[in-house]
Order: structure tokens, then C-alpha cells, then sequence
């Protein structure tokens, strides 16, 4: 039988110009079956909104390294990993032998573990702003918990946070995202990469604001790096003001081995992390300085509840250890150099082809999009039915990202690997482009 890479990276699958979704189709029919299938048990045949895209996902069967498998033995370069949950690529060895050593002996209870006590000690080393760290099962979980700590810790109600800025599926936290606006009493909405509209919202409403929020790279949507000194603007305002600077990590920490405090020059006062900190599995945290983290401190009176039954549990705690172990700051260089290559070579095709193509990209995360203008961060994409052919096509040519055209590396793509990537999707710029 032959490799299905050679089914998936060929330049023969690009040779139908009018039939990209045809193409897919019939490159899927298990798959076409088994979305069928859930689509009786689960709502829209998914169970996350991030993922879903026309006619059907491809359902997966396997993973190993930078590569996916579908069921009907397609095999893809990933370039989106579980939604950046996994940096070290799928089936990360030293991950997989250490959970293989773990299971018979347990993996949860109730009591306080050795694995977690050395995955808080490792936190607090590499993240400088950390003295004290808490665990939770999720991104959402963790800004749940830093949401809490800053309202106990300030005495204020409401958060300040970006229109369309994602962190979780916490209600507080959606406001600006879905056709939602600001939520009284909760949360007020600025514009990313405006500092005046922040600084506008710290000045009529600052001592009711417990904390400005913010992702420093919005990545849902429209990929949008921080312009200048923002950043580094919005935290000596919201200081200003009275208020806690709350760093969303969850997915950039991956730009230096302190995360994004360190590459932006940030000194936030709770960071919560989430997506790869557990090393493939579900884990969250949340760590700041000593006098914010003993809030939650059982052992005070009146202090912050935080329960969780599989808290800081040791399948987490290890393999989230090892993970950030592995993310050294040459790993993170070779990333960026990656991403930066891919970019570079996807702007060029374009542009000889006579496409409009924006990719914005910062590290190691980029997004792909069919418009030559500067783009607002948000949900809606320019060209989408252009965006979708894109996504499909690459998906015809053996590449997996995100719909809508976002992309994330790992540290298991190395020089040849994005070779190929490079090869296909300039031949699925080619194709679309006719």
C-alpha cells in the first residue's frame, strides 16, 4: 500500500482547478459517515465551536509527531495541534513514556502530590512575575479563577478586556465575542491596539475596574500582534487607574521561555495559562505575586474558595512538567524561523500570482488572509468564501490548520517538514488563483 502522504503532499491533487470540495469528498467517505453519525448525538456533529468547518471535518484517527491520520488513511502535516494544546507535536515521547510509567499507580487524588509541588516549583522559576501558582483543569477554568482573585484582591466589580479578545468560554470573559456587547456590571470593552479606548474606559469608570485583561497576541479570528508599546501602555494605565494588568498566556507563552511577559516586556499581576501547560492533557494555572495567590489560601479566614477535583492531578502535573522542561529558548528560535520561512515563501507565491493575501504572524502563530488591507482583529474573514477553498484545498494537499486560515507551529516541524508544507500550499495558492 502506498504512503498516504504520497496521496496527501502530490502535486497531483491540485490538478482539479473547479473541484476542490469534490476532491475532498471523495478523499473522506468514512469520515462524510461518521460525521453523519454524530451528528445524531452531538449537536452540528462537533462538540467545540473552534474546528468546525463546510462540508464536514475530517475525523481523525491518529497522531504522531507533527502528523495527523484520518480514518480513511489520509495523512496531514498539523499545523494547528488541538487548538495550540500541543507544542511538542502529538504522542510527544518523553510525555508518552513518563504517563505509560504513571497509570498503574494512579493518577488522582485527593491529597497534595510530589509531581505537583515540582511542576509549581518549575512555574514559579521560569515565569518571573510568579510566586505562587494554582492549579485548574482548563484556560477557561484559570481565567475564572484570576477573574476571582482580582475582584477579592481590588474590591472592584468590573473588567476592562478587548472587543473579540477569546479566553474561554466564561461568560464574564465573552463579552465583545459572539454578537455580544459589554456586560453591565461585569465587563466593559476596549479596541485592541487603541490605547485610547482603554485609557477612555480607565478614566470614567476606573474605580469600579478591578482589572484590564488582555491576550497579548489576539489569536481568534484575525491573527493581530500588539502595534509598538501598547501593551506595556494599557498596563501603566490600568496601574494608574487602581486596577490589577491580568495576562492572558494561555496560548503565547510559547514565545519565550518566561511567555509573553518576557518577550513584550510586561510585569502583569496574575497570568493564567492554559492550552499546552498540561503537556497534551486538561490542565490550567494561575500564578502571580505571593500577596494576590494567598487569597486562596484554605487556611485564611474568608479567603478565596477554589476547589477542583482534578486540580494539579499527577497526569497534568508530569506531563505538563516535561513539556515545559522541553521548551527551550533554541526550540522557540527554531519555531520562529519556521514560521517566519513559511510566511516569507506564502507572501511571495501570492504576490506573483496576483493574490491578496495578509499574513500576520508573530513567533511562532500566524494566520492566512485574502485581503491586502490591514485587518481588525474580530471573527469576520475577508474573501471567506476564498478562505474556505483555501482551507479545504490545503486539507486536499495533506495540511491540516485552522479554519480561517490560523496556524501554530510545533517544535516537531523541522527544516524538511516545512518544505513540504511550502510545496503544497504554494500549490494550493496556485490553484485557487485560477
Amino acid at each position: 500500500m502506498a504512503d498516504p502522504a504520497s496521496r496527501s503532499t502530490g502535486r497531483g491533487v491540485v490538478a482539479d482547478q473547479n473541484g476542490i470540495e469534490e476532491t475532498y469528498r471523495a478523499r473522506t467517505p468514512k469520515s462524510a459517515e461518521l460525521v453523519a453519525r454524530a451528528n445524531r448525538s452531538l449537536p452540528g456533529g462537533v462538540t467545540r465551536g473552534f474546528g468546525y468547518y463546510r462540508p464536514y471535518q475530517a475525523v481523525m484517527e491518529r497522531g504522531e509527531g507533527a502528523f495527523l491520520w484520518d480514518v480513511d488513511g489520509n495523512r496531514y502535516v498539523d499545523l494547528v495541534y488541538n487548538g495550540l494544546s500541543l507544542i511538542h507535536g502529538h504522542a510527544y515521547p518523553p510525555v508518552t513514556r513518563a504517563i505509560a510509567e504513571l497509570l498503574p499507580r494512579g493518577w488522582a487524588w485527593l491529597s497534595t502530590s510530589r509531581a505537583q509541588i515540582e511542576f509549581a516549583e518549575l512555574l514559579c522559576r521560569r515565569i518571573r512575575t510568579f510566586e505562587r501558582v494554582l492549579f485548574t483543569n482548563s484556560g477557561t477554568e484559570s481565567g475564572m479563577l484570576a477573574v476571582k482573585l482580582a475582584r477579592r484582591f481590588t474590591g472592584r466589580p468590573l473588567i476592562l478586556k478587548a472587543t473579540a479578545g477569546y479566553h474561554g468560554t466564561y461568560s464574564d470573559l465573552e463579552a465583545g465575542l459572539h454578537g455580544q456587547g459589554e456586560i453591565p456590571g461585569h465587563t466593559i470593552l476596549a479596541d485592541f491596539n487603541d490605547l485610547a479606548s482603554f485609557e477612555r474606559c480607565l478614566v470614567k469608570q476606573g474605580p469600579q475596574i478591578a482589572a484590564v485583561l488582555l491576550e497579548p497576541v489576539m489569536y481568534t479570528g484575525i491573527v493581530t500582534p500588539p502595534e509598538g508599546s501598547f501593551l506595556r501602555d494599557v498596563q501603566e494605565a490600568a496601574h494608574r487607574a487602581g486596577a490589577l494588568f491580568v495576562l492572558d498566556d494561555c496560548l503565547m507563552l510559547r514565545l519565550a521561555p518566561g511567555g509573553s511577559a518576557e518577550k513584550f516586556g510586561l510585569e502583569p499581576d496574575i497570568t493564567f495559562l492554559g492550552k499546552f501547560i498540561g503537556g497534551g492533557t486538561p490542565l490550567g494555572a494561575v500564578g502571580a505575586r505571593k500577596e494576590i495567590m494567598q487569597l486562596a489560601d484554605p487556611g485564611r479566614p474568608s479567603g478565596v474558595y477554589h476547589g477542583g477535583s482534578f486540580n494539579g492531578n499527577v497526569l497534568g502535573s508530569i506531563a505538563g512538567r516535561i513539556t515545559i522542561e522541553d521548551l527551550t529558548a533554541a526550540r522557540i528560535t527554531k519555531m520562529d524561523e519556521l514560521a517566519a520561512r513559511l510566511k516569507g515563501a506564502l507572501e511571495k507565491r501570492a504576490a506573483r500570482l496576483g493574490l491578496p493575501l495578509s499574513v500576520p504572524c508573530d513567533g511562532s502563530v500566524m494566520g492566512v488572509y485574502f485581503s491586502r488591507d490591514c485587518l481588525p482583529p474580530g471573527p469576520d474573514l475577508p474573501n471567506p468564501e476564498l478562505s474556505q477553498r483555501f482551507h479545504l484545498a490545503s486539507l486536499n494537499n495533506g495540511v491540516h490548520m485552522g479554519p480561517g486560515g490560523v496556524i501554530a507551529l510545533s517544535t516537531a516541524i523541522d527544516d524538511r517538514i516545512m518544505a513540504r508544507v511550502i510545496s503544497a500550499l504554494e500549490d494550493v495558492l496556485d490553484l485557487i488563483a485560477k
